[in-house]
């Protein structure tokens, strides 16, 4: 799986981020009778009657009232992306038919009081642009005239990150649109950003979202610093101060690297004196040296070396 499909997949198992998404990027006039206060997770594991098992990104549903009609509940299918899928529209077909098998096998969803609607979103961060149909029908041939009926029909919408409007990616108080922001920015904004979206966040210290975000972010700022000593987790709470620790972080990863540097370059002399001492080495006490990590023991060989009668006398082979 992608970095961005993980990273995707925790962030968005949250409520609060599919209704800031749904609120802030749905522009369908029919989403102001959703009721997200009832956002919930679904099952997004299907297994056929080959058990032959599928999966589909991830599902949500929420309660949509009309006046005349009374309520039901809508059906969110996510698919996350950092490529063009050529093939997205009869992946979807797919993941949709498998959903209602699966709510009408459950007994969720009753066939007598008629399927449920079903949206499917894609999000979208790859650079290119997507170029792909929004619609099954487009990628079939040209049919006989009356036969078009008779096609599968699917659309979808999609979220490309890296296109968005301005006014989109400046929603206030959107943490969505914060996110969208880091994934596109440039590197020297990221900081800035992050301190932004420690304050769109819950403030619990015991947030299961503000974690989970120091889970993305420390993935970020590994891919823009590579070099960095990076925790698994940043500190959410640290943001606001964030540029003077990843100065530390970076300070860190140079010692560490230089240390590393001198380490490898003590294994080589190592690995060099003994070929000269005792000839051609057996991989196996190349092996050993190589995965010596302590520059105090490969000074110890290094100095054994000069006096040492065999290589068993010196602890290798």
């Amino acid at each position: 799986m992608a970095k961005h499909d993980g990273g995707y997949k925790l962030l968005f198992s949250h409520p609060e981020m599919v209704a800031d998404l749904l609120r802030g990027f749905l522009h369908e006039a029919w989403t102001e009778s959703l009721d997200l206060g009832t956002l919930e997770r679904v099952r997004d594991s299907y297994v056929l009657a080959d058990l032959r098992e599928r999966r589909g990104d991830m599902v949500w549903r929420a309660r949509w009232t009309d006046p005349e009609r009374g309520w039901c509940y809508l059906y969110f299918l996510m698919e996350f992306q950092s490529t063009p899928d050529p093939l997205m529209g009869l992946r979807l077909l797919d993941y949709v038919a498998l959903l209602l098998l699966g709510l009408i096998r459950s007994g969720d969803v009753k066939l007598s009081e008629g399927l449920p609607p079903i949206l499917s979103i894609v999000l979208y961060n790859g650079k290119r642009p997507w170029g792909v149909p929004l619609d099954l029908t487009s990628l079939f041939r040209a049919v006989p005239p009356g036969c078009e009926r008779y096609q599968p029909q699917l659309s979808y919408v999609l979220v490309d990150e890296n296109r968005l409007p301005p006014e989109a990616l400046a929603l206030p108080e959107s943490p969505v649109a914060t996110l969208f922001q880091l994934e596109t920015c440039a590197p020297e904004d990221v900081l800035t950003l992050a301190a932004t979206l420690a304050r769109l966040l819950p403030p619990s210290e015991d947030s299961d979202l503000r974690h989970d975000f120091g889970t993305w972010l420390s993935h970020l700022l590994r891919r823009l610093h590579p070099g960095a000593i990076i925790p698994e987790v940043v500190l959410v709470e640290d943001m606001p101060m964030l540029e003077e620790t990843l100065r530390d972080w970076l300070r860190e990863g140079r010692e560490a690297g230089r240390q590393e540097g001198q380490v490898e370059g003590m294994r080589r002399l190592v690995l060099r004196q003994l070929g000269r001492r005792f000839g051609t080495l057996p991989q196996r006490v190349r092996q050993q040296v190589t995965a010596i990590s302590s520059a105090k023991r490969l000074e110890e060989l290094a100095d054994q070396v000069l006096v040492a009668d065999s290589l068993q006398a010196m602890g290798l082979g």
